[in-house]
């Protein structure tokens, strides 16, 4: 996770750190919320917050009793791996996807086959009202349903990016990514969040924040226990970090890594 971490700002390390928070873990909360403070002015405080991060991540994919058996046990912190909790995620939100590539690369896919599944719950039409709410231009709603129309809609994240281009339809991916993980820990909950993503992307509706109206498939999600309700925010969030720079599998398939 450290490296997708690196290429957080301040507001993500924020708000990953207000789901971290919890009164019944064995985490270091307040040495984490030091940390945050200090890595506004602080590069060395940012690495040693990145670090931390990412053990209570990989401490959170874990139950407490196997996390002290490994930490007793062996020379590692405790936590699970990284690629052990992408896994476990992934068969939680029942979206397989391609093995294989960097963790980045994995957390990127999660994110496409979740919003590619959110996007296929709904009707051309459908799809075509939710994208007028969130700001989207006439003109260019018409061609996306056009397209789905005649296409189907097993081609819709690429007819998203052809139509709107990459960084709106990030922009779009980000607003349901963001919609969903208000679902699981509430939209008050997620209320700066939300103001984030509207401010990257301006585009977005004038009259405010707007949310994606996630379809009924997912707020049926069983995330028993408290750490899938830790694990999954934040591994979504991370993957729509790591698309922020363009996402790996495309730039592997040309050349440009």
């Amino acid at each position: 996770m450290k490296i997708i971490l690196q290429k957080c700002e301040y507001a993500d390390f924020l708000y990953i750190s207000e789901v971290l928070e919890s009164y019944l873990s064995f985490t270091n909360d307040s040495k984490r919320k030091a940390l945050l403070e200090e890595s506004k002015t602080s590069s060395i405080a940012k690495e040693h917050l990145i670090l931390l991060m990412d053990q209570q991540i990989r401490y959170y994919g874990s139950s407490d009793f196997a996390y002290f058996k490994r930490l007793m046990l062996s020379n590692s912190d405790g936590g699970v791996s990284s690629s052990e909790i992408i896994q476990d995620v992934c068969e939680k939100l029942k979206v397989p996807i391609k093995h294989g590539g960097s963790n980045e690369a994995r957390l990127e896919r999660i994110v496409g086959a979740v919003v590619e599944k959110e996007l296929l719950s709904k009707s051309p039409d459908d799809l075509a009202e939710q994208f007028r709410k969130i700001g989207v231009g006439n003109a260019d709603r018409e061609l996306i349903v056009e397209h789905l129309k005649k296409d189907g809609k097993a081609t819709v994240l690429p007819i998203l990016v052809e139509v709107l281009g990459p960084k709106v339809a990030l922009g779009i991916i980000e607003t349901i990514i963001i919609s969903l993980i208000a679902q699981i820990i509430g939209k008050e909950a997620a209320k700066q969040l939300i103001k984030e993503v509207a401010k990257r992307n301006p585009w977005l509706n004038a009259l405010g924040p707007v949310m994606w109206a996630i379809s009924g498939a997912w707020l049926a999600f069983d995330l028993q226990g408290p750490a899938y309700r830790k694990t999954v925010p934040i591994l979504l969030y991370l993957g729509v970090v790591a698309m922020r720079d363009g996402v790996e599998d495309d730039r592997r398939n040309t050349g440009k890594l």
